[in-house]
């Protein structure tokens, strides 16, 4: 899966239209979770034939992988059954118990809202930044926005394909290889499918010190694959990866383009740092996709836990 990398004429490819209207109306906060209509459920609903049920997000710990920009994870026991005097107060010997959590809204596996990134100023739809931003949310964009979502997924092991357990660093997935590993597994992407990358990080979640390399260096989508999934329609991407793009990014003096292209101009939403390395030891490249984000009011992103049905 190593194609060279953009050269000086895909520069321009990275700066972002200037206009980054909805092509589902002017009012649109869901971007391409649109195409996932009522016909589109009921045909995922049809997917699974065994029920065996794949849990696509990691474990989150004290002391996990995370940006410094994100702030650490958190977890303490705030309430204990022994504490208060609940059990010999009650006669039925009550012992409550109950923590506290504290982390940003991008912690571990996450799906990333229209309002994560801007282009100009400006957010997907042609949303002024100004004119949306509280201290405590954004009035248009939230993650309240996105809904509970039931698709069919996909599943490219982008590793596998290429013969190896974990792609280089700095290596785009590329368009060809994708349409390849479809083609191979019999899979016609359709408008509204969530598309997913297995890279060979996932199985280093757990396991920070090195895990955290992928922060700075890290396979993932690059921007000719990002243009393709908007092309056919692709509601959701990701992967098993921090920023789920190429890192560092095709071209020169540029943050994290792909994010910014799929999520400001695409409207496609993202999930980060998915667990895929069991689906792809078992080779699940097809399947029901399910999650609901917490609707956090004008939050940039939530925590999920989504699952693949087969």
């Amino acid at each position: 899966m190593n194609e060279s990398r953009s050269d000086n004429r895909d520069e321009k490819l990275y700066n972002t239209d200037s206009d980054l209207s909805s092509r589902f109306g002017p009012g649109d906060q869901r971007g391409n979770l649109n195409y996932i209509d009522s016909r589109k459920v009921l045909e995922a609903l049809r997917i699974p034939q065994s029920g065996r049920v794949y849990r696509m997000s990691h474990e989150l710990f004290n002391g996990m992988a995370d940006r410094p920009t994100h702030g650490p994870y958190f977890f303490d026991i705030l309430l204990r059954p022994c504490d208060g005097g609940f059990t010999e107060k009650y006669d039925n010997r009550y012992g409550p118990s109950l923590g506290r959590l504290e982390m940003s809204d991008h912690t571990g596996t996450h799906l990333d809202a229209l309002s994560h990134m801007a282009y100009d100023g400006k957010f997907f739809n042609n949303v002024p930044v100004k004119d949306v931003i509280t201290n405590t949310g954004y009035a248009r964009m939230g993650i309240e926005n996105a809904g509970p979502i039931v698709t069919r997924g996909i599943m490219v092991d982008a590793a596998g394909y290429a013969g190896t357990d974990l792609l280089d660093g700095g290596t785009p997935v590329e368009v060809s290889d994708v349409q390849k590993f479809l083609k191979d597994n019999n899979i016609i992407p359709e408008p509204g499918d969530a598309m997913f990358f297995h890279t060979g990080a996932s199985i280093l979640f757990s396991k920070p010190e090195k895990y955290d390399k992928f922060y700075d260096s890290a396979p993932g989508i690059g921007f000719r694959l990002a243009r393709y999934l908007n092309d056919i329609g692709i509601s959701i991407t990701g992967s098993d990866t921090p920023s789920s793009e190429v890192v560092p990014p095709e071209s020169k003096n540029t943050r994290l383009p792909v994010h910014q292209y799929l999520i400001a101009k695409a409207g496609i939403h993202i999930i980060d740092n998915l667990s895929l390395h069991r689906m792809a030891k078992d080779r699940i490249y097809k399947f029901m996709f399910v999650c609901s984000p917490v609707p956090f009011k004008g939050a940039t992103a939530s925590p999920v836990s989504p699952v693949a049905i087969i």
